[in-house]
């Protein structure tokens, strides 16, 4: 169906479009004066978009602020606000319950069953007309309250806000009193973990016998160690060069022990050998003179066999003393060893016990700030929303007003009217153009008749030939 089609048929069928229209008028300003007046007023509170850390308590930004506000949204409509503004109202004797009650009989019955009193029943129809909107942006809370007055609408939107506002403080000191709680029974078993630790080092100290071990008593005891073992490493160098020396002395045959080479420590073996040489010198001379069968000789042979008995004794004796020393050494390495260890493991030991007592201390240090802070902060209200700004009255209502109402109804009842015509024509079927013609029958059209306009068919009715006879 085209345009001019369209407009045909709205031609044809204008009393209905008329009628139409006379119904969706009449319809809006019935509705119009029915409908009551609402106005809406609404209150702005603040809600601080930050929470603290449950063990250090420093402030910490909220990560997920659109899921927090919508929590306080739904603590905002909750029954528990919406109770504790009927609770201020009718102290404040703003609002009446009794006033409720045909309501609350008629549609409940009057059964008083949990959740079914007047009071909550109340409650559920102030939330009825309350809506919160919650901005992310401004972290705000917009508390909208619906009224047949404009001073009741700000009242009762004010209320809510105060309700609300009342409700999260109760809330905060009720957790922070309960983390206070919290807080004291664990303040009292690191108080406990403390004690302990105290008693466990002081008998570890009476059972090892020892004073607080310092790192500098355990370091003096290693230098000594290190000397220690350095003279031990010496007294090694000293034993393999001494068995060297005692090896090469015994494979030296006893005449060439007068030129056999000696260390300096050496003293006795050197005056032995010194002696050694001045009698080997004096048997010379003796056993040039007077014979080996001589005194004198057979004395210097005997005296010559004893020194050279003294040098390979004083070089076995050094070796002796060598080893005797080294493994003096070693045992005293050993012992001092075994000591260091001990001091290292009784040190180490003491300092985890003095360690477990400071950490046990330091958490309770802690633990009882925290618990002073929530203490005190349970007893201070430390606001974290307020109210940014209160309803006042509004000056206008929030229903439209009348003629635009009416105005909406006459544009509902044309659409109607256009509807219904549109669709009795295509039921009837009807063809009222050559193109509709064409369309419909897909055939050409040979001639047109046009209508002729009624007041030309009412003159043509008067002048027909049988008048004019009778005339």
């Amino acid at each position: 169906m085209g345009l001019a089609e369209l407009l045909a048929v709205l031609k044809f069928r204008k009393a209905i479009i008329l009628w139409s229209l006379l119904v969706g008028a009449l319809t809006a300003g019935a509705l119009a004066l029915v409908l009551p007046v609402r106005y809406l007023s609404s209150s702005l509170v603040q809600v601080d978009s930050i929470q603290r850390n449950a063990i250090t308590g420093l402030v910490e930004p909220r990560v997920k602020v659109a899921e927090f506000l919508g929590q306080q949204a739904a603590v905002a409509a909750s029954r528990t606000v919406a109770l504790r503004v009927i609770d201020d109202l009718t102290s404040e004797g703003f609002l009446v319950l009794s006033d409720y009650e045909a309501r609350w009989i008629k549609e409940t019955g009057g059964v008083l069953v949990a959740g079914n009193d007047l009071k909550s029943w109340a409650a559920d129809q102030l939330l009825k007309d309350l809506a919160v909107t919650a901005t992310d942006l401004g972290s705000t809370l917009e508390l909208a309250y619906s009224a047949g007055r404009p001073a009741e609408a700000a009242r009762i939107s004010n209320a809510f806000a105060t309700a609300y506002i009342d409700t999260v403080l109760d809330q905060k000191q009720r957790r922070f009193a309960a983390k206070a709680a919290g807080f004291s029974d664990e303040t009292k078993q690191l108080e406990r973990d403390v004690a302990a630790a105290q008693d466990e080092l002081e008998r570890f100290r009476e059972a090892s016998g020892v004073l607080p071990i310092g790192a500098q008593k355990v370091e003096a005891a290693e230098v000594e160690f290190a000397s220690l073992t350095q003279r031990l490493a010496e007294a090694r160098a000293d034993e393999t060069e001494a068995l060297s020396l005692l090896r090469q002395a015994e494979a030296t045959p006893k005449s060439l022990l007068v030129n056999f080479p000696l260390p300096q420590d050496a003293l006795s073996a050197l005056q032995s050998q010194a002696r050694l040489a001045a009698v080997i010198a004096t048997l010379a001379r003796i056993a040039d003179r007077y014979g080996p069968k001589y005194p004198d000789y057979i004395e210097a042979a005997n005296e010559r066999a004893a020194l050279e008995a003294s040098i390979l004794q004083s070089v076995a004796d050094r070796a002796a003393y060598a080893t005797r020393r080294r493994a003096a050494l070693e045992g005293e390495a050993r012992a001092m060893k075994s000591a260091l260890s001990e001091m290292q493991k009784t040190r180490e030991t003491y300092d985890l016990l003095q360690d477990k007592v400071s950490t046990s201390q330091e958490t309770f240090n802690l633990v009882t700030t925290r618990s002073l802070q929530e203490a005190l902060q349970s007893r201070v209200d430390t606001v974290d929303v307020f109210l940014l700004a209160r309803a006042t009255p509004p000056p206008k209502p929030a229903t439209p007003h009348p003629l635009l109402i009416t105005l909406l109804g006459v544009i509902a009842g044309a659409l109607l009217g256009a509807t219904t015509a549109v669709a009795v024509e295509l039921l009837e079927g009807r063809v009222r153009t050559a193109a509709a013609l064409r369309q419909t029958f897909r055939t050409g059209v040979v001639a047109e008749v046009s209508a002729a306009p009624a007041r030309r068919r009412k003159r043509r009715i008067f002048k027909t030939p049988t008048m004019r006879a009778a005339a």
